[in-house]
């Protein structure tokens, strides 16, 4: 069976839980890993493997939409540290070690793409081990079909699909690889980044049904086609920064929406801009983010609180959005950006929680936020990204490519830029 990942799929899949065994004190140590992932998941466990080269937004969207389905799920570094540096240099701390998870038993293995990362995955013979041994559902996206599955020789001759630039090496039929999303008899497939929440939610379709996977999506607002994508109200705007590589700050906190702070950071990286992922913990790089992602930021805010951006970005995120904007430095920096006409804006809850309660939506003619936000807005709008001034705010989590591509194109002034990115 194939699809091509409307978000509603629901498929029937026949599981069965995969043994493995070590011995000593590792047998022991899984023993109870095990024990404690069965006590605290009624819906399903979940493997997610990432190495340094990884792409982000794949491994962050996966973590986050599987265990907004309720699915315990463990991030799996197969590098020497669970610390991972990833394509777009966005560092990701991962739960546990690949090595002390070879043994057990999960009902999915996702394999995010990325590149060197996929490689990195395919020689990982701790990940290989686990992948052999596997039983249950197994999905893959961007390069990772093509050079993990593929590269260890597993599912021959079945439906996948992959990123574009490997699909040439695909092997198997080719009647699917134009698909976003391939589901073939417990083997699930897509292609890339703006492909990772249909693929999330086929996962969960597959292994939760379709009622599960509908209620995780709703919130997230996945794109609609009946719905206005860009607002722009009023005459005036942000110019465009010509002549130098734009900068932009994306400030992050503890609790703040994982998928919305990596999908901004790794979007307007592959822009070229310098984009400072800036921490407003005190004293702490390592934040936890909404769904127990761990993400490391570049710096503290306190070390870039002196410099001037082209942009700031807040993701959104609860209890994030009201952390980033109760820091005293953080709403100054915003206040001098809205004052001197430079980009600022902010996705998800943080426009109503973190802007409008500073001030920061006075003399804005519309706004938009997360729907459960909504109400709090001076001037609501339903469109998907509305630019008011040099207020920029987005809807949530499946709008934040349509976000990061809106302050690409203001910014770089450049129509080609925003393409090329997309």
């Amino acid at each position: 069976a194939e699809s091509q990942g409307n978000r509603g799929t629901a498929m029937s899949l026949c599981r069965g839980l995969g043994d493995g065994a070590r011995g000593g004190r590792a047998r022991g140590a899984s023993a109870v890993r095990m024990a404690a992932r069965a006590a605290s998941s009624r819906k399903g466990t979940a493997l997610v493997p990432v190495a340094n080269g990884t792409e982000e937004m794949e491994a962050v969207i996966l973590a986050d939409v599987l265990r907004r389905a309720g699915m315990e799920v463990s991030v799996a570094s197969v590098e020497a540290d669970k610390a991972v540096r990833c394509s777009r240099q966005v560092t990701i701390v991962a739960d546990e070690m690949i090595g002390d998870v070879v043994g057990e038993s999960f009902d999915l293995v996702a394999v995010p793409g990325g590149m060197p990362g996929a490689e990195r995955l395919r020689d990982s013979a701790d990940l290989a081990s686990v992948l052999a041994n596997h039983v249950g559902l197994v999905g893959a996206v961007c390069a990772a079909p093509q050079v993990v599955l593929q590269g260890q020789s597993l599912f021959k001759g079945r439906r996948m699909t992959c990123h574009p630039a490997f699909q040439p090496m695909l092997a198997g039929p080719k009647d699917s690889v134009g698909n976003r999303v391939v589901v073939d008899a417990g083997l699930i497939t897509s292609q890339g980044p703006g492909t990772t929440f249909e693929f999330a939610l086929s996962l969960v379709g597959e292994l939760l049904g379709h009622e599960a996977a509908a209620e995780v999506g709703e919130p997230m607002v996945l794109p609609n086609d009946a719905e206005e994508s860009l607002a722009r109200f009023g005459d005036s705007g942000p110019s465009a920064v010509l002549g130098t590589t734009p900068s932009v700050l994306v400030p992050i906190a503890n609790g703040t929406e994982e998928m919305e702070a990596v999908i901004l950071a790794d979007v307007l990286r592959r822009a070229g801009f310098r984009v400072v992922i800036a921490s407003c913990e005190d004293g702490i790089l390592q934040i936890e983010a909404s769904r127990m992602v761990k993400i490391r930021a570049d710096c503290l805010l306190e070390k870039v609180s002196g410099e001037s951006f082209d942009a700031i970005l807040l993701p959104g995120g609860m209890p994030g959005a009201e952390r980033l904007g109760g820091n005293e430095s953080l709403v100054r920096m915003l206040r001098d950006q809205k004052k001197e006409g430079r980009l600022y804006g902010a996705v998800c809850a943080a426009p109503a929680v973190a802007l409008q309660p500073n001030g920061l939506m006075d003399q804005i003619e519309a706004a938009t936020c997360h729907p459960g936000f909504m109400h709090a807005l001076a001037s609501p709008s339903e469109a998907r990204v509305v630019l008011s001034q040099n207020c920029l705010t987005s809807r949530g989590p499946g709008t934040t490519f349509e976000f990061a591509l809106a302050a690409i194109a203001i910014l770089s002034g450049e129509e080609s830029t925003v393409a090329e990115v997309a």
